[in-house]
C-alpha cells in the first residue's frame, strides 16, 4: 500500500478485506462521514476509485459496470438521504442479480432521532432488497470485533456471489474525528470458503425429464433477460432443431440461432383465437429473468400448458404464466447441456407450425415498416438495423425496449436493458458505467422522459469516445398512447404523457457531447452516418418523431399483422 490509511481500526479492516476479498472498483460519492473510507480507498493501488456525486446516479453507474465485468463492485456514501438514493439502483440489482457491494457510511447509534443531522435510521434500510445486510461496530479495538468484521465481509462477498448473484450492504457507523490517519495496520485477513456442490440431475431424473421432452407433443422453450452465453446458446440450438421444439427469445436473452423464433410479439399477436390450441406448448420450460413481452405472458396465462417447468439456481418458485408444475433449481446451462444429450427427435408439425407463422408475418413487417409515415417506428427500424459493428446496445424502458423486440432479428451485437424493475430512473447512468468498463462501443437508445429523468448520468468524467445516444424526442411518454386505459382519458398528456417541448441539445453541450438532430427520414440517414463516424467525443444524435401519430401507427402495425385471420 502506497500511502497512509485511516486510522480508525474498523475501516482499515474493511478495506484490507475487500482487497483480500478480490474488489477492484469502488464508485465514490462525495461526503464527509464516509472520509475515512474514502481517504483508506483512495490509498489502496489495487481498487480503482471513481467518483460520481449524485448517489442516484452513482448506483446504476456501478450497476452497469457489474453488468459489464460479472464481478461485485463497489458504491460508497455518506449518511443519511444519501444512502437512501442507492435504492432504485440496489432494488434493479437485486431483481437483475447484479453483484453490488453497497458500503453507507452512518453516525453512531447514540446519535439517531436526537436532531442530529444526516442521521437517519440506516441500518437494516434496504433489507427487502438485498442478499445480505450487517451494521458494523463503531470501533473495533477488541479482538472480537476485528473477528466479527472481518467474518462478515467474507459472508458479504459469499452471498453476493452465490447462489446466484445480487446486492449486499453494510452500514459502517463512525465517530469524529473522520480525517486521522496513520499507517497500514498488520491485518491478518479472513477468507470463509463456500463449497457449493455442483447441482446435477441424477440418472434417474434426467432419463425421466428427458423422456417427457421428447414424449410431449410440443415443447415450448422461452428465455428472459440472460447475458451472453455460448455454452447455453449451444445447447438450446441443438434442442431446437427438434421437431417438437420451439425456443422463443428476446432481445435481451442475447441468445442467437437461425432455428430459435425471435420476434415474439409479431408472432403472438398474429394468433387468432382458432389458432391458440395448435401453438400453444403442451410442455412450457421457462429460464432467465424478466420477460419484455405482455402478449407471450398474456397467451400463456390463457393457453394453459400440461406442464410448467422452470430453471434457476434462485430458490424463489417463479410462477410468472400462473401454471408452474415443477422448479427445477440448478443453471440453466447445466440443465440444457445435459437434456440436449438425452432428448430424441420425433415426429411433429410443432416447430414447422412457428417457422412458417415467422417467415409470414416478417414479410408483413417489412412492408408495413418500409411504407409508414415518419414515427418512433420507421427511426427505431432504422436505428436498429444499421448498428455499428461491435456495439453494446443499451436499451432505456420503457418504449425502446419494445420497440426492440420488433427488429430482434436485425439487432446485432449484446444487448442490455434494466428489467428487473423496468423503471426509467437509471438508464442513462447504467450506459454509462457500462460503457466505460466494456471492450465494445456503447450506444444507449432511449426516450425523451427517461433521458431527461437521468441526465444526471451525464454528469461525470468517464464518458468514452465511442459511447453514443440516440434519444427518441416524441413529446412526451410515448408509451401511454399505445397501452390501453391512458389514451382514452382526457388526464393522457399531462399527467401520463407528461407531454413538453424540451430539447437534449444544451444538455448535450454542457456534458461535451457532439449534438446532432433530425426530424424526417431523410434526416435521420444523413445525420445517422455522421453520427456514427464520430470518435473524438462522445455524441448525441436527438430524433424527433411525431407524438401523436406513434400510438395510432403501432396500433396499425399490430393489426397489419391479423389482416389475413
Amino acid at each position: 500500500m502506497s500511502k497512509i490509511l485511516s486510522d480508525k481500526t474498523v475501516v482499515q479492516i474493511l478495506v484490507q478485506q475487500c482487497v483480500h476479498l478480490g474488489l477492484k472498483e469502488i464508485v465514490i460519492s462525495p461526503g464527509s462521514r464516509n472520509a475515512p473510507l474514502i481517504l483508506s480507498f483512495n490509498a489502496i493501488p489495487e481498487i480503482t476509485c471513481y467518483t460520481i456525486v449524485d448517489e442516484r446516479s452513482a448506483g446504476f453507474f456501478a450497476l452497469g459496470m457489474a453488468q459489464q465485468l460479472k464481478r461485485p463492485v463497489a458504491v460508497l456514501c455518506t449518511s443519511g438521504t444519501a444512502a437512501l438514493n442507492y435504492a432504485p439502483a440496489m432494488v434493479e440489482a437485486y431483481y437483475q442479480e447484479i453483484p453490488l457491494l453497497v458500503l453507507t457510511a452512518d453516525r453512531p447509534e447514540e446519535w439517531v432521532g436526537q436532531a442530529d443531522g444526516q442521521t437517519i435510521r440506516q441500518s437494516s434500510v434496504f433489507a427487502n432488497y438485498v442478499k445480505f445486510n450487517a451494521n458494523l461496530p463503531v470501533d473495533a479495538k477488541h479482538e472480537d470485533d476485528k473477528w466479527f468484521v472481518k467474518r462478515t465481509l467474507a459472508e458479504a462477498f459469499n452471498k453476493m456471489m452465490r447462489p446466484t448473484t445480487g446486492p449486499v450492504h453494510i452500514n459502517i457507523p463512525l465517530r469524529e474525528p473522520l480525517y486521522g490517519r496513520t499507517s497500514p495496520y498488520e491485518i491478518k485477513n479472513k477468507v470463509i470458503t463456500e463449497l457449493v456442490p455442483e447441482k446435477v440431475l441424477s440418472e434417474t431424473q434426467l432419463s425421466t425429464l428427458a423422456e417427457k421432452w421428447s414424449k410431449a407433443e410440443s415443447v415450448m422453450v422461452i428465455c428472459g433477460v440472460s447475458t451472453p452465453n455460448k455454452e447455453l446458446e449451444a445447447a438450446l440450438n441443438q434442442l431446437a432443431k427438434n421437431k417438437n421444439t420451439v425456443v422463443l427469445t428476446e432481445t435481451t436473452s442475447n441468445l442467437k440461432s437461425e432455428y430459435f423464433i425471435e420476434c415474439i410479439d409479431r408472432q403472438v399477436f398474429s394468433i387468432s383465437e382458432n389458432e391458440a390450441a395448435l401453438f400453444k406448448p403442451s410442455l412450457l420450460i421457462s429460464f432467465g429473468g424478466q420477460i419484455v413481452s405482455k402478449q407471450i405472458k398474456k397467451f400463456l396465462r390463457e393457453n394453459a400448458p400440461k406442464e410448467h417447468w422452470h430453471v434457476s439456481l434462485n430458490e424463489n418458485y417463479i410462477d410468472t404464466f400462473q401454471h408452474l408444475s415443477l422448479s427445477i433449481n440448478m443453471s440453466p446451462t447445466s440443465f440444457f447441456k445435459a437434456l440436449s444429450l438425452q432428448v430424441k427427435d420425433v415426429k411433429g408439425r410443432y416447430t414447422e407450425l412457428w417457422q412458417n407463422k415467422g417467415a409470414k408475418n416478417l414479410e408483413l413487417h417489412k412492408a408495413y415498416v418500409k411504407g409508414v409515415d415518419w414515427s418512433d417506428l420507421k427511426a427505431m427500424s432504422y436505428v436498429y438495423s444499421h448498428l455499428p459493428e461491435k456495439t453494446d446496445l443499451q436499451l432505456a424502458n420503457s418504449t425502446p425496449v419494445r420497440y426492440a423486440q420488433l427488429f430482434q432479428d436485425v439487432i446485432q451485437g449484446n444487448t442490455f436493458s434494466n428489467r428487473g424493475t423496468s423503471g426509467i430512473d437509471g438508464s442513462v447512468s447504467t450506459a454509462v458505467g457500462a460503457s466505460l468498463v466494456s471492450e465494445n462501443a456503447t450506444m444507449l437508445v432511449t426516450g425523451d422522459l427517461s433521458f431527461f429523468y437521468d441526465s444526471n448520468g451525464l454528469w461525470n468524467k468517464y464518458l468514452k469516445a465511442n459511447f453514443k445516444i440516440v434519444l427518441i424526442n416524441n413529446g412526451g411518454g410515448g408509451i401511454f398512447r399505445f397501452i390501453p386505459g391512458p389514451a382514452e382519458t382526457q388526464e393522457l398528456e399531462e399527467f401520463f404523457e407528461a407531454k413538453h417541448q424540451q430539447s437534449a441539445e444544451y444538455i448535450a453541450k454542457a456534458y461535451g457531447l457532439k449534438y446532432y438532430t433530425c426530424s424526417s427520414e431523410e434526416e435521420l440517414k444523413t445525420e445517422y452516418n455522421e453520427f456514427v463516424k464520430e470518435e473524438e467525443q462522445p455524441a448525441l444524435l436527438e430524433v424527433f418523431t411525431p407524438g401523436e401519430k406513434n400510438g395510432k401507427i403501432l396500433r396499425n402495425y399490430f393489426k397489419n399483422l391479423q389482416s389475413d385471420l
